[in-house]
């Protein structure tokens, strides 16, 4: 399904002007533009995750004081590292991204499920990566491989998506077009009613 974002009127006249109207010669046929809603719902569900480990780690390093241990002994024992603060900076990240996000692709109550969608990513991505990393300490290992230095192999990049991929699946192919319906059911009421 092709549906304009909030983007594509900034960006048309953008690419016009550069002279990039046309999907250049050198990008395969498949790529159209607009973008498909999937796809967008896959970037900025990337984003989320990925800013919800930048935020976490960067408000864990100058707040974190409490840590996640606290709440929980398996995640003490699984990422010791981890503080509440943390997680409460990754999620501020996320939802603020899911926000954005969500009135950029123009999802309906965009003010109401954005930000549930980005705390919901930054949890189940620590879900993820929680399980990634106990699945590393049963193993004794301490990162999945070295392809990419100071960061580990490829599981270390996505251990986040593990638990956040279904639940995308679900929001992208039920929730989001579920609510659409309803939205357009209330607006058509209205309508109606005048």
């Amino acid at each position: 399904v092709l549906q304009p974002t909030r983007l594509s009127p900034i960006v048309k006249p953008l690419f016009q002007k550069l002279n990039l109207g046309k999907v250049p010669k050198w990008l395969p046929k498949t790529v159209s533009y607009p973008v498909t809603v999937g796809a967008n719902f896959i970037f900025w569900t990337w984003l989320c995750i990925a800013f919800s480990d930048v935020g976490g780690y960067f408000a864990g390093r100058k707040y974190g004081k409490t840590k996640l241990g606290a709440i929980s002994e398996a995640a003490e024992k699984t990422s010791p590292n981890k503080t509440v603060e943390g997680v409460i900076g990754g999620c501020t990240f996320s939802l603020v991204l899911a926000t954005l996000g969500a009135w950029i692709q123009k999802w309906p109550y965009w003010y109401v499920l954005g930000p549930v969608h980005g705390v919901s990513l930054a949890l189940l991505g620590l879900v993820g990566d929680l399980t990634a990393s106990m699945l590393k300490r049963d193993a004794g290992m301490k990162d999945f491989g070295d392809l990419i230095p100071e960061h580990g192999g490829i599981m270390d990049r996505v251990d986040s998506y593990i638990f956040t991929a279904p639940y995308g699946w679900l929001v992208c192919g039920y929730l989001i077009p579920w609510l659409r319906r309803v939205a357009d059911a209330r607006a058509a009421a209205a309508v109606l009613a005048v």
